[in-house]
């Protein structure tokens, strides 16, 4: 039940890791292979629960700091084969009696060594299926996840408790990365009716070549964190500088969004900074420039900020109360109309999987992916 109640925090805890990671997860494919599959979203994520479901069974539970400050056991154990020796002095196997096996199975010195090989034979599958390395790499790389726990005891949890909370066995160290290696082993077996990491990789390269509506929003959140981090640069220096200001919000709009969203992308071919991480760029079959410049001009500087004038509608009208209401709704119904029709536009699209929306169409443009698939890539285990 220990052990369950484990898995059980490792589960509770994952939804926030998930989340914590899946911009840079998206960020990753995107850019790699232009899109992000459902069985390669499967594996990635399967794994990072692996390894927290791992991680909380061997740091869980927690005892309180004052049972642990009072702790008189072993910092460390660094005799290899202990767990040997144990295991023929306290239980009750005998090789020749099968009837001791079962009881042998349920007791500690059993039970311990085999959860440490056990527990990371899924390091080794995932190791040699999806990552693909080597007998040699996984090796190493067990061998560095079971020091990291291990290390992670001895410093009693980074530095929390005043001492090692458990033991430091070399055992450990032994028996968790023979498990990667078992892993490894049995990695063909376990996964031979799993698609290959080939075939996960070519189907990413083909989807990727269709430039999805959520690849498109990732980017334009990157431009406008950046634009953001930029503006508060400039700004901090600006007042550093003791600078006169001058302008307003509409004004401080048009600059920056005229000069990142505009002027920037006609530059440099139909980039952006987010548009480059994530590998797109705008393109038209003609008058590039121009149609490019019209394009980000709607988008930028008609669509977006009609979403801003229906909000400012809808104040003015809730300040005015009864006086010139019917103005006010009429105002509010046409302020509100581009909003509705491009949001409508965009659900459509989305759930049709159109490439282009409205302005696109009328401006004669496009996102582009510039990912390109690196060669065949075989679609059977070997």
């Amino acid at each position: 039940m220990l052990y369950l109640d484990n898995i059980i925090t490792a589960a509770t805890i994952f939804p926030f890791v998930a989340i914590a990671l899946t911009i840079p997860v998206l960020i990753y494919h995107y850019r790699r292979f232009g899109a992000l599959t459902f069985w390669r979203s499967l594996v990635i994520y399967s794994f990072i629960f692996y390894l927290l479901a791992a991680y909380c069974l061997i740091i869980l539970p927690l005892s309180p700091k004052s049972v642990v400050a009072h702790l008189t056991t072993p910092r460390y154990n660094l005799m290899p084969f202990t767990f040997v020796r144990e295991f023929i002095n306290t239980t009750h196997w005998v090789w020749n009696q099968p009837a001791t096996y079962l009881a042998t199975l349920k007791q500690a010195a059993t039970i311990q060594p085999l959860f440490n090989i056990v527990l990371t034979i899924p390091f080794g599958v995932y190791l040699r299926y999806f990552f693909r390395t080597s007998f040699k790499q996984t090796l190493l790389l067990s061998f560095g996840l079971t020091l990291f726990f291990e290390l992670t005891q001895l410093s009693g949890l980074y530095g929390i408790y005043p001492r090692p909370y458990r033991l430091f066995d070399v055992d450990d160290l032994l028996l968790n990365t023979s498990g990667g290696l078992i892993g490894f082993g049995l990695a063909p077996l376990l996964t031979y009716f799993l698609p290959t990491r080939d075939a996960l990789d070519q189907a990413a390269y083909i989807n990727g070549q269709k430039v999805g509506y959520l690849r498109r929003l990732l980017a334009l959140g990157i431009d406008y964190c950046l634009l953001t981090l930029i503006g508060m640069i400039v700004t901090a220096i600006w007042r550093l500088l003791k600078l006169p200001t001058f302008g307003n919000d509409v004004f401080y709009y048009c600059l920056e969004n005229g000069l990142y969203f505009v002027l920037l992308p006609v530059l440099w071919r139909g980039q952006t900074p987010g548009k480059a991480l994530l590998r797109l760029k705008i393109t038209a079959e003609n008058a590039i420039a121009w149609r490019i410049f019209s394009r980000q001009f709607l988008l930028f500087f008609i669509i977006l900020p009609s979403f801003q004038l229906w909000r400012i509608t809808i104040d003015a009208l809730v300040a005015s109360g009864q006086t010139h209401l019917d103005i006010y709704l009429l105002l509010g119904g046409l302020a509100a109309l581009p909003p509705v029709l491009f949001t409508g536009n965009f659900l459509l699209s989305w759930l049709f999987k159109k490439p282009q929306l409205f302005y696109e169409k009328l401006t004669k443009t496009q996102e582009m992916s510039l990912v390109q698939p690196q060669g065949e890539h075989p679609l059977k285990n070997n």
